[in-house]
Parts: C-alpha cells; structure tokens; sequence
C-alpha cells in the first residue's frame, strides 16, 4: 500500500469509525452522518541521506459528518475527533510501498480538529469537521532507513 492507501486503512481501524461504518471514502464524506472523506493534500522531502533513503511528509485533511442537532451532540463529535488524535499517534511502523522501494510509518500527527460546515436551511441536517493529518515516513534502500 501506498502512504494514502495505507493512511486510510489506518484510519477504517480506528474504534469510532470501524464500529459505525467501517469506510474512509477518498477525497470527500457524504452528507450523511457518520461519514468520513480522506483528502491527500501535499508530499514533501524531508530528507534525503547519501544511499537515496528519504523522510518524507504526506498531508491529508480528513473531513468527517456527524449529526451535531444539540450541545451533547457537539461536543462527542469534538470528543471523537480528539481521541482520533491521540490514537493516531501510537499508529507508527506500518510498512509504505514508493516508486523508490519499501518504506515505514515514523509518525502520525493531527491537528486543527475544527467545525468545517454548517447547515444553513435546516440544523437538523449533518455538521461537517475536519482535521489536519501528517503522516512522516521513510522510502528507499533498507540500509538507510535506519539513518534518517
């Protein structure tokens, strides 16, 4: 799997997505409830040691759909995003295929949890969030992996 293809998988296991609709759609969520849409944003260099090794750092928004009719809604869909947060930062040393060979999963971070979209005609309907997810990983020859 490719660092996008990889991320989202990741993200299907975590407890809150994998126990209500067990999906992370590519690009965009549906309008639905419980819907979740991993957007890959930018890949940087990081690094680049003398055997072709690299750090590398992939971006991805993750816009997910809850409904949010009431304050108690709100705030367990503020809660879930904040557990995704803190979950994903103990998601490290899944393997990453590249155009350059095998790499590894150093780091996941997420950030800027924050309410995306709101209903205009009817609040009733879904609220829209989204996170910021950086995934770091490294790509090249197995000898220097270990030195990045």
């Amino acid at each position: 799997m490719n660092v996008i293809e990889r991320t989202r998988y990741i993200l299907e296991q975590f407890p809150q997505i994998a126990e209500v609709c067990n999906v992370v759609h590519v690009d965009f969520a549906d309008p639905e409830p419980t819907s979740y849409g991993l957007s890959s944003v930018d890949d940087t260099l990081i690094y680049e040691d003398i055997l072709g090794g690299q750090l590398r750092q992939h971006s991805f928004l993750l816009y997910t759909t809850y409904s949010g009719i009431n304050d108690y809604e709100r705030l367990h869909n503020a809660s879930a995003l904040l557990e995704l947060s803190q979950w994903l930062r103990h998601q490290t040393g899944a393997e990453v295929i590249t155009d350059t060979g095998s790499g590894r999963i150093e780091r996941i971070t997420a950030e800027n949890g924050m309410l995306y979209a709101v209903p205009q005609d009817n609040i009733e309907d879904a609220v829209q969030y989204q996170m910021r997810i950086i995934v770091r990983y490294t790509t090249g020859s197995e000898e220097s992996e270990g030195n990045t």
